[in-house]
């Protein structure tokens, strides 16, 4: 190098503090999920099909898409706002909370989480939430169709699962669908740490 242009003065490199995020709020960005073979049909009407699909399974929770697709709308619907509002809007009144798309799930041993519930009490020093949540994260779409990724946390245990959905405004009433979370907890079994310690 030229001394028109010289060396700048060595600076010792700051070393980054890793701060995780908590593991209820969505999948770890250091891991290999193990993967579900799972593409569901949640509801469907002559206006509107709701899917998820997509299931990515970790130690610590389930990664999901929601995928809904659609026909002809109420000019009342604006589907972004359907998918990506919630829990709810305090904006809105009783009419659009009753009519609104609506899914969760209901673990074997009786626990649920929804779409719809409220943001989680946090339990104690830990920060953990008392119960577990369904929390939307990031995805798009346009007028007629939108996908939406999920987090569920924990890892719903064995047995059965049952996933419900219900959207009135587009003749979606409520429907359960249960499946074996048994391969859910095996496919987490399978998800790696990608950095080694």
């Amino acid at each position: 190098m030229s001394d028109f242009f010289p060396d700048p003065p060595d600076v010792p490199e700051e070393v980054e503090v890793e701060r995780p995020q908590p593991e209820w709020l969505g999948p770890p960005s250091d891991a290999l999920p193990g993967v579900v073979p799972v593409e569901l049909i949640l509801g469907r009407s002559e206006k509107a099909v709701v899917m998820l699909t997509g299931w990515r399974a970790f130690a610590q929770g389930l990664a999901m898409t929601l995928s809904v697709r659609t026909r002809a709308l109420p000019r009342s619907v604006n589907l972004q706002e359907e998918v990506f509002d919630g829990p709810y809007r305090h904006d809105q009144d009783q009419t659009w909370r009753r009519d609104r798309l609506k899914w969760g799930f209901e673990y074997a041993d009786g626990r649920r989480a929804t779409n719809i519930g409220p943001w989680p009490d946090l339990d104690g020093d830990d920060q953990t939430p008392d119960r577990p949540v369904l929390i939307g994260g990031g995805g798009g779409g346009g007028d007629r169709s939108t996908d939406r990724y999920y987090w569920l946390w924990p890892l719903p245990p064995g047995g059965k699962l049952t996933i419900v959905c219900e959207w009135r405004q587009v003749g979606i009433e409520t429907t359960t669908t249960v499946i074996d979370a048994d391969p859910v907890v095996a496919a987490a079994a399978r998800s790696q740490e990608v950095w080694r310690s």
